[in-house]
């Protein structure tokens, strides 16, 4: 007869007339079998119980609570959106006290004091919003935001390192490209950051006076490293990249070798030695159109200078092709069709025309060899070896 008076009674009702029929187990300490009111006895249960259906039993009215909340969240957006943050914060704020189970209005307070420039205050409602988020499984995304967020604030807190941790919370959270960039932009400002703070001149030079006494003893790898730690003390001293361009060369690493004669002429245009070993390296290289390139550049910087001029004439018998073999002198040529630059002069139709006069009509040569930009194109093709006198 009860079954048949409960076939139209609601869902609720029936669940709660079902457990209450249960044995439990009540504050008193007695167990009985018939409907009890007391409802704090349905904390010790039987272990079937869910914390889900405890939640139905007293949930009545939360889809009501959950509306009034995100009608509280779309307040506070719209005065975000005007950066009115207190008067966001406040709808916010309402928002979480009406559905405390959601980590989203958290997020939305910690943006509104981010949008405030209260980032301790956004730290602690990122801390809560994960809190919150981690204890009603929230979506991945949701504590990614959080996460993300953390990061944005520990930044303008000046806390790098806490920072880039966040942010690699969140990114395991969630892959966001954008979340992504800030740590990476983060991870420079950290490196900058303690580049800056290991600088110091007078260190750099003591690494200095260590490569040399390194370089004087042979020990070329351990000269690099003393050199390496100067330029982190100093890299602004121009002398440590041209000492360790001249240690590279010893190992044979002509690709560092020249980078630093580069470095250290960009930071001194007017020392010549740094001229000079860029040229040997290029000579090294079998590019001797660039070497010559450079000893003229080091000489319009520093006239006269004793060591470019020696220089000039080692590249200078290159060019010519003294004591070189036929093979050699191929070799030459192909390494210098290796450079973009040679290249594109043999493909222009107006070089190509000169390189076929040369070769058939001498007077239409030296008509061309007038030219002062034909002129200096040719003479890089014979420094390069593409053009051979014979």
């Amino acid at each position: 007869n009860m079954c048949r008076s409960l076939m139209g009674a609601p869902l609720t009702t029936l669940l709660v007339l079902v457990l209450c029929a249960l044995p439990v187990s009540c504050d008193s300490g007695f167990a009985c079998g018939v409907p009890s009111a007391c409802i704090g006895g349905l904390k010790s249960i039987t272990p079937w119980l869910s914390r889900a259906s405890l939640l139905r039993l007293r949930g009545a009215g939360d889809s009501d609570a959950k509306a009034a909340a995100d009608a509280e969240k779309e307040q506070g957006n719209v005065a975000y959106k005007k950066k009115d943050f207190s008067t966001a914060l406040q709808h916010y704020e309402k928002a979480s006290e009406l559905d405390p189970t959601s980590m989203v209005y958290h997020n939305n307070i910690a943006a509104a004091h981010f949008g405030s420039k209260e980032f301790t205050k956004c730290l602690d409602a990122c801390n809560k919003a994960l809190e919150v988020g981690k204890a009603n499984r929230a979506d991945f995304k949701d504590l990614a935001r959080a996460y993300a967020r953390k990061g944005n604030a520990l930044t303008k807190l000046g806390k790098l390192p806490e920072a880039i941790k966040e942010y690699q919370n969140s990114l395991v959270e969630h892959k966001d490209p954008a979340v992504d960039l800030k740590r990476r932009e983060a991870t420079r400002m950290l490196e900058k950051m303690e580049a800056e703070a290991y600088l110091d001149p007078a260190k750099g030079e003591e690494a200095r006076q260590l490569g040399n006494s390194l370089f004087k003893e042979g020990k070329w790898v351990d000269a690099i490293k003393a050199y390496t730690e100067g330029v982190r003390r100093d890299p602004k001293n121009h002398l440590l990249y041209s000492n360790r361009a001249q240690t590279y060369i010893k190992v044979m690493d002509f690709g560092s070798a020249l980078k630093d004669c580069d470095t250290c002429i960009e930071l001194q245009p007017s020392f010549p030695r740094a001229y000079a070993r860029k040229a040997n390296v290029q000579v090294l290289c079998k590019q001797l159109h660039k070497a010559k390139e450079t000893v003229e550049k080091g000489l319009q910087a520093c006239p006269g200078d004793a060591e470019l001029l020696q220089v000039k004439n080692k590249v200078q018998a290159g060019i010519m092709g003294v004591g070189l073999s036929q093979e050699e002198r191929e070799m030459r040529a192909q390494e210098a069709m290796k450079d973009p630059t040679v290249v594109a002069m043999m493909q222009d139709p107006v070089m190509r025309e000169v390189l076929n006069d040369m070769q058939n009509d001498p007077a239409a040569a030296q008509k061309h060899m007038m030219n002062e930009g034909i002129r200096e194109k040719v003479e890089m093709l014979m420094a390069a070896g593409i053009i051979q006198m014979r």
